[in-house]
This record gives structure tokens, sequence and C-alpha cells, in this order.
């Protein structure tokens, strides 16, 4: 038995659900009103056949007792393992001997140690010096593991050798550098050192500042198997639990940034280092909060770069968005965007200097932060010539996808009087010269957007039944993990559709992925081994377009099993005194042409 099953068979879904709201009973099942939407009517349904719950209402959400705890507590799926294995008894002491085996983790944690020691000692005077200099005071020098590197070059090599460490570990963690020659010394030497952490606090890598005026000012680890700067958040460790409380991320540039929020009590603050926010990093926060807030530095807010970036950024939530938004069937399912909203500091002060002179000040600005649009639109078109007829031209095209990759259409009406403004040109002659705006006639990127949508992932949807086992779903996930050119053929595809946890979770981490190595990395590790017994499943050989049948059959039958159990639990979640609801309607109309597209194929 797994440990998700372990802990599934010591879990009744009615105990963890009453935990955080009233249930009243209904028949065989139990129900409430949403705690994901304010609603008058209880729509929230509890079955404890299936060991499943379901929104019938505005949110339309459902799952099992894992994506309950983890939607109802902003976590991710090992945060929620562990929640619910600490609430049955559940040990996980084979997950902790993993982590304590990961010799990359452990070598890295020493090194965090003997920067430490070496920054309160003589060696690391000057780096001391200039972190004083710059405020930081002990407690908080000492949460963030901040250290100084000594200028000899084998300090650190011989401190990790003396203590058993294997030289080609140290190198591989980044940590040593071998050289042309053959020599192996210290990759840092003489530079106040940032430990970087990943999200469970483990020290993935480092940053180093020069303290002498040598360039490179910063410079990092180097990628390596468990460190890629791409794919962590500086501080989140830390900022965890504010951005869930907050349902708020800022993110900032710099060390020293997040630094100083969290001296200063703003303990929400994590940093892209000095990269465009990325779609692995924008992941690692999107189950803990709503609304992501960048905060821009004065003198590089409206330069091509800069906005280079933040397109990068909006891209990147909405390809995350994208493999999280539920599919459209109808009135059946809702989406909700992330909110991404742009503060622009103050002239000549970044985040550290504004939140050290008044913090206050800050807090202000962050709060009146823009739409990111709002931001985005005047910015951009500031880059033309809008004295001339062409340069406003020129800029109306630059913009207008923006304005129409925003699905809701009273916003893209609003952002569309926004540009008219911006450009000073009357709104009816904006409109005739780039064409009328129809959010019933969507541009190419709102179809290309749509059809991804349309069989992507979302959180996890479908009830959870006894089996241990569940063929179809192995065998699709087995097809795929088997045969990596296959992946493709997934995108239309919901990880609502499965309903065991493992293979729900190994599927919603697989959209995100291009290579087995990548999805190993990025799965818990509690699931590793699931994903090996995946591998291992006995597949006939087949020629590519026989497995590619096999595997969109198999993907019907899927879908169809899904939508029967969402069908059933419509009817069975109103009052059968009372005629159905208008939306109760759409939402078996939506269902029913469905089914009856995927049963004519």
């Amino acid at each position: 038995m797994s440990v998700v099953d372990d802990i599934k068979a010591r879990l009744d879904i009615v105990d963890v659900v009453s935990g955080y709201i009233p249930l009243q009973r209904a028949g065989r099942n139990f129900k409430a009103r949403c705690p994901f939407h304010a609603e008058k009517t209880p729509s929230f349904v509890v079955n404890t056949e299936r060991q499943s719950w379901h929104c019938f209402g505005a949110c339309s959400t459902g799952g099992d007792a894992f994506s309950f705890v983890m939607r109802q507590e902003k976590l991710d799926f090992g945060e929620a393992l562990r929640t619910l294995a600490q609430k049955t008894g559940v040990e996980l002491g084979q997950r902790g001997e993993r982590d304590r085996g990961d010799v990359l983790f452990r070598v890295n944690q020493e090194a965090a140690r003997f920067y430490q020691e070496t920054l309160r000692a003589q060696e690391g005077r000057v780096a001391l010096d200039y972190l004083t200099e710059r405020g930081v005071d002990y407690k908080t020098a000492s949460d963030f593991q901040l250290g100084a590197s000594p200028r000899g070059r084998d300090g650190l090599k011989s401190h990790l050798t003396s203590l058993g460490f294997e030289i080609e570990d140290a190198v591989k963690a980044g940590l040593l550098r071998r050289n042309e020659n053959g020599t192996i010394r210290d990759f840092f030497w003489g530079r106040l050192m940032f430990p970087i952490h990943d999200r469970r606090g483990r020290v993935a890598g480092f940053g180093g500042r020069s303290l002498d005026g040598s360039d490179p000012k910063y410079i990092n680890t180097a990628a390596t198997s468990v460190f890629d700067k791409r794919t962590i958040l500086y501080g989140l460790h830390r900022a965890i639990d504010a951005i869930r409380e907050q349902d708020t991320a800022i993110i900032v540039e710099g060390y020293m940034d997040v630094i100083a929020a969290h001296q200063f009590s703003h303990a929400n603050v994590v940093a892209s280092m000095g990269t465009a926010l990325t779609e692995r990093q924008v992941g690692l926060i999107r189950s803990a909060a709503g609304t992501f807030v960048l905060a821009l530095d004065p003198d590089t807010a409206g330069q091509e770069a800069t906005l280079r970036s933040l397109e990068s950024a909006w891209q990147a939530m909405d390809r995350v968005q994208v493999a999280q938004s539920r599919r459209s069937v109808g009135a059946l399912y809702q989406t909700q965007r992330l909110d991404l909203r742009i503060a622009a500091l103050p002239a000549g002060l970044d985040p550290d200097k504004l939140i050290r002179e008044d913090a206050a000040e800050w807090a202000r600005i962050v709060g009146d932060a823009v739409p990111y649009m709002d931001f985005y639109i005047p910015a951009k078109a500031r880059q033309f010539d809008l004295a001339t007829t062409q340069g406003k031209s020129d800029a109306a095209e630059a913009i207008l996808s923006g304005v129409t990759s925003t699905i809701n259409p009273f916003e893209q009406e609003r952002l569309f009087r926004m540009l008219a403004r911006v450009l000073d040109v009357a709104e009816a002659d904006l409109r005739a010269s780039i064409g009328k705006l129809r959010p019933s006639g969507p541009s190419q990127r709102m179809r290309e957007t749509a059809d991804r949508r349309r069989g992507e992932a979302g959180p996890a949807l479908s009830p959870l039944i006894g089996d241990r086992r569940d063929a179809l779903e192995e065998f699709i996930l087995g097809m795929v993990v088997d045969r990596t050119e296959l992946w493709e053929l997934t995108t239309h595809l919901d990880p609502d559709y499965f309903r065991r946890t493992e293979n729900r979770e190994v599927f919603t981490c697989l959209q995100g992925c291009s290579t087995i190595e990548e999805l190993r990395e990025r799965l818990d590790d509690s699931l590793r081994d699931h994903l090996d017994y995946l591998a291992q499943i006995d597949l006939e050989p087949i020629d590519r377009p026989s497995a590619q049948a096999a595997l969109e059959q198999s993907a019907r039958r899927l879908e169809q099993r899904h939508l029967q159990e969402i069908q059933e639990g419509l009817l069975a979640s109103y009052d059968k005194s009372l005629p159905p609801s208008r939306d109760l309607e759409e939402q078996i109309i939506g269902v029913n042409a469905r089914l009856k597209e995927l049963f004519s194929k």
C-alpha cells in the first residue's frame, strides 16, 4: 500500500470537510454552502460513497480529501500529504530518509554553515561591515543564513573534505570548480554569500556579492540538478505562509530587497533574482496566491528590456493559468484569472532603500499597484511617436494583442477605451482602423488559448473510489511515460478525469514538463515510486499510429466516465420537491451535449 493509499484508508472525507465547514445530511450525502465562493443556497455536496466532494454552483470545483485540503489551505500536493499524514498518524519516514540522503542538498547546507561561521570570524569582517552599513540586523542575517566566503581559494574545499564529503559531490553542487589544468578550487571567494533555498527550505544554491568593487557584482551557482534560478524564488521558504495569509505575492529583483522587506515585517516578498518571471516560478506560488505584484525599479520601468520582461511574466502567468483552468463544458466550469499588478516605485528608490526609509510608503505603493495592462498600455505606447498617424497605428498594433488576450469581454472594452485615450484618438476611429473588437469572434491568440484551455489541466475534480488500481488511467499514463513522443496527444485531457490521487498528480505535473527526468524532478518525492510503477507497465510494442489510436480511444473513455459521474452528481444535487434551477439545467445540457459528441466519435 502506498503512503497515499494508507492515508486515504484512514480518512473519512466527512470528517475532513466538517473540520472546516458545517455539513448537513442530505439523503446519503452531505451538503453545505461552498467555502470557495459566496452563495445563499447550498450547492457543495460531499459524497460519502465515493469519498468525494463537488460544488455544483458558481465555482464548480471538486475532488477528494487531498484536493479539498490543497484548495482550502492553499497547499501544494506535498504539503497536503504531510498535513493529512500528521492527521492520520501515517509515518513519512521513507521520504525523510530520501531527503537526508540527497548529497547535493547536504553539501550545500554544510557550505552555508561554513559561510555563516566565516561571516562571524575575522575573515568575514568586510562582509559583516557591509551588512551593518546596509542596516541588516543580526536576526535577519541569521534567518536568511547570510555568510561570507574566505578570500583563500581552498577554505571551503578543505572544510568539506575534513568532514568526509566527496570532492566530486561539491563540484556537482557548484561549490568547487575544476580548472583547465585539473586543479579544484573554491568557486566563491571573498564574497558576501546568500544561500538560495527551495520552497521546502533546502539550500539549493548560492548567490555571491563582490565586496571590493570587482565585476561581476553578483554571481550565482551554475545550474545543477537541484538549482536553476528560473525555477526558484529567493526567500519563498520564509514567505510562503505570509503569501497564503494575504493571498498576495510581491516579487522584487534582488536579495537585499527581500531581506529588507522581511526585516520590516513585509514577509510576503520574494525575488526573481534578476530574471523575468517564469512559468515555473509562477507555478511555485499559484496555489498560495491569486495576486502577483511586480515591484519595478523606476529607472528601468519604461525601458524596452523591462517591458519585454513584463510581457514574458504575463505570458508565463497565462500559460500557468491555461494549464490550471477548467475545461469549458457549457456552464459547468468557470475560469478565475490570476491577477498580475505592477507597483512602480519613486525615482531613485529601489525596494530595499524605500522600505528602510519609509516602510509605510512601501505598503501604500504596493497596495495601490495597478493591473498589468493599465501599466503596460501607456508604458508601451511611449515607445512610439504618438505625434504621427503611423506611430499611433504601430502602437495600436503592438498593444492590441494584450488587450484581446483578456478573456473578460467587459475588461476588453475598458482596455480598448484606455488605448484610445492613450493614443489620443476617437474610439470610433480606432475601431475603424484596426477592426471592431468582438469577444464573440476571438483573435488568433484567444482561439489558441481557448483551444489549450479546452484540454489542459485544472485542480483535482473527479470523485475518488476505493480501488487501489485503475487500469484505464494506468494505461494512458503508462503509454505517455513510455512514449514521450505521444505527450502532445494528451493536451486535450484534464487531470479532473483521473480518479486516483497519484495518477491525477502525475498527470498534472506532466503538463509542464518536456522530459521524464524533468517530470521526476518536479514530482513530490512520495510520488516517484508511483512514476516508476507506471514506467514499468508492460505495454505491447505497437507502431505510432496504433498507439495514437489506442490513446485517443482511452482518453475518450476517460472523459465519458468523468462526465457521467458529474451528470449523476448534478441530478442528485437538487431538491426533488422543487423544479431544477436554470443554472442546473444549463449544466446538465452542457454535459449531455459533450457526452453526445464523445459517443458519436
